[in-house]
C-alpha cells in the first residue's frame, strides 16, 4: 500500500460521478455474482474476492442482511493491490447490526457525504471507526502492529505484514508524547479528502491496561513511516456507537482534520499525562526561620491543587501544605505558602527540599521542580558591619556565588556575582531593612537581615 516510507498508495477511486454511477453498478453486478458462488461454502456469509467490488445503494444491517448480501459476515480479499473493496454510495448512509459476528472482514469504502460508521473488523472481532469524507476507505486487523500480520481465510494460512509498508513496531513512538502503544488492534484507513477520524474500542481493546485506567491519557497514534505520533483526539462523551464512553467500550475523535493518506496506519495509544498547569515560575527563599515559596501560573486547565511537598533526602517527600488553584485559566495567577517548621541548622545540617504536586480535577498529576533551602547558622558566613552605610562585607566571601538584596517590598534592588574582598557597595540604596540572600558555590542559600543606615 505504501510506495515510500510516508506516502501511501493510492487506491484507484472515481473523480467523475456519471462515471462513477455506471462504474459501480457494474461492479455491483459482478459482485453479486462473485457472492453467489461464495455463499455455497461460506454457511450463507457474502465473500468478495481479490480484484471485485460490491456496492450498497442503501442502509445495510448484519443481522437481517440486504443489498444482496446475508447475514453475518462479509469476507473481502485484503492481498496488498489486488483485494475486494465493499462500497457504500449514497449520503448518510448507515451500517448497523454490527458484532463480532456480523461485520465486514476486509476493506469498505464509503462515497458521498456525512459521517460513516465502518463496519470493520477482523476473524471474528469487530473494531469500527467513523469518518465522514468522501472516498475514503479502511479496514481493522485485530493484531500486534509491530508483527502486522492477520489470516488469510482464502488460503488457511497468514497474509504478508499488512497494510504495505508494514509491521510497524509498538515500541518506536514518539516519546514526548507518547508512554506506549497498544499492541491489540490498528487501522488501514486511506484517502486523500480531510476528515475528521473516530476509532471505537470494546473489552478485547484492553484500554484499562494500555492507559493504566486513566482513561484521560487516551489518544489516537498514528504511523508516519518511522515511529507512532501522538493525534490529537479526545474521548467522545456518548460513544458514537451508543452508551457513555468509558475504559470497557468508547469512541475517541481526532479535534481536527486529517488527510487518512497522511499516516500508513492507525492505533490507540497513551499519551504523556498533561501538565494541568503551565508553571513559570517556582521559588524558595528562607525567611528568618521560616521558608516562603512562591509560584505562579500562566494557564490552567482543570486544576484542582497544589500539594507542597517536603524533604530532607529527595527520596522521602511529606505532604506540608495545600493550596487551591484557580481551576481555569489563560492568565498570570501567582500563589505562596509558608513552611513554618523546616529544618534549621548550619550547613552541615539537612537540606530542606521543596516541590510541587500539581493535580488535576481527575487526580492525575505531575511534579514540579525540586528547590533547595538551608539555613546558615551564622558561623561559617558572617554580613557586616550591619546596620552598614557604604559597604557590607562577608566573611568567607570567596564562597559565595551571587548575592541578592530584597527590600521590604520584595523587590529585588541589587544583585551581584561573585563578592570581593571589598564586600557589596550599598552606598546608593535607600536607608531601611533588607533581606540579603547568599547563593554558594555548593548550592546551598543564606539569608540575613540588614539594616542600610546613613
Amino acid at each position: 500500500m505504501n510506495t515510500t516510507t510516508d506516502k501511501k498508495t493510492r487506491y484507484p477511486s472515481n473523480r467523475h460521478m456519471g462515471d462513477r454511477v455506471s462504474l459501480l453498478i457494474l461492479i455491483a453486478l459482478f459482485g453479486l455474482a462473485f457472492a453467489a458462488r461464495a455463499q455455497q461454502g461460506s454457511q450463507g456469509n457474502t465473500t468478495i474476492f481479490g480484484g471485485a467490488q460490491m456496492t450498497f445503494f442503501a442502509n445495510h444491517d448484519f443481522v437481517s442482511g440486504g443489498g444482496g448480501a446475508q447475514p453475518g459476515v462479509i469476507l473481502t480479499d485484503r492481498a496488498s493491490g489486488s483485494f475486494g473493496v465493499l462500497n457504500f454510495f449514497g449520503d448518510n448512509l448507515t451500517s448497523t447490526g454490527g458484532s463480532d459476528a456480523g461485520y465486514v472482514d476486509g476493506y469498505v469504502r464509503k462515497y458521498g457525504a456525512g459521517q460513516f460508521v465502518f463496519p470493520v473488523g477482523d476473524n471474528g472481532n469487530i473494531g469500527q471507526f467513523a469518518a465522514s469524507a468522501d472516498g475514503t476507505m479502511g479496514a481493522y486487523f485485530h493484531g500486534d502492529a509491530s508483527a502486522a500480520l492477520t489470516s488469510n481465510l482464502f488460503t488457511g494460512g497468514n497474509y504478508p505484514a499488512l497494510p504495505s509498508g508494514g509491521p510497524f513496531p509498538t515500541l518506536s513512538f514518539q516519546v514526548d508524547s507518547l508512554e506506549r502503544v497498544s499492541t491489540m488492534e490498528y487501522w488501514d484507513i486511506d484517502g486523500t479528502n480531510a476528515t475528521t477520524v473516530t476509532l471505537t474500542w470494546d473489552a478485547a481493546s484492553d484500554v484499562s491496561t494500555l492507559t493504566a485506567g486513566q482513561l484521560n491519557k487516551l489518544t489516537i497514534a498514528g504511523w508516519d513511516g518511522t515511529r507512532w505520533v501522538a493525534i490529537t483526539s479526545v474521548v467522545d462523551v456518548t460513544s458514537i456507537l451508543g452508551g457513555t464512553s468509558a475504559l470497557s467500550a468508547g469512541s475517541i475523535t481526532s479535534t481536527a482534520t486529517i488527510v487518512p493518506d497522511t499516516y500508513t496506519a492507525y492505533t490507540f495509544a497513551s499519551r504523556v499525562a498533561p501538565l494541568p498547569v503551565t508553571l513559570v515560575a517556582f521559588t524558595a527563599q528562607a525567611e528568618g526561620n521560616t521558608v516562603m515559596l512562591n509560584w505562579s501560573t500562566t494557564e490552567e486547565s482543570n486544576s484542582d491543587r497544589f500539594e507542597i511537598q517536603r524533604s530532607a533526602n529527595g527520596k522521602s517527600w511529606a505532604k506540608i501544605g495545600i493550596v487551591k488553584s484557580q481551576g481555569e485559566s489563560a492568565v498570570l495567577q501567582e500563589y505562596s505558602f509558608v513552611d513554618l517548621a523546616p529544618s534549621l541548622g548550619g550547613r552541615t545540617s539537612p537540606e530542606n527540599l521543596y516541590r510541587l504536586k500539581m493535580v488535576d480535577k481527575d487526580e492525575t498529576f505531575a511534579y514540579s521542580r525540586i528547590r533547595t533551602v538551608r539555613f546558615d547558622s551564622g558561623q561559617d558566613l558572617v554580613a557586616y558591619p550591619n546596620p552598614a552605610r557604604d559597604n557590607l562585607l562577608i566573611k568567607n566571601y570567596d564562597q559565595v556565588k551571587q548575592a541578592t538584596l530584597i527590600n521590604s517590598s520584595g523587590q529585588k534592588v541589587l544583585g551581584t556575582g561573585q563578592v570581593s574582598a571589598n564586600g557589596i557597595d550599598v552606598g546608593k540604596l535607600t536607608p531601611g531593612t533588607y533581606l540579603l540572600t547568599i547563593a554558594l558555590f555548593d548550592g546551598t542559600l543564606n539569608t540575613h537581615k540588614i539594616v542600610i543606615s546613613k
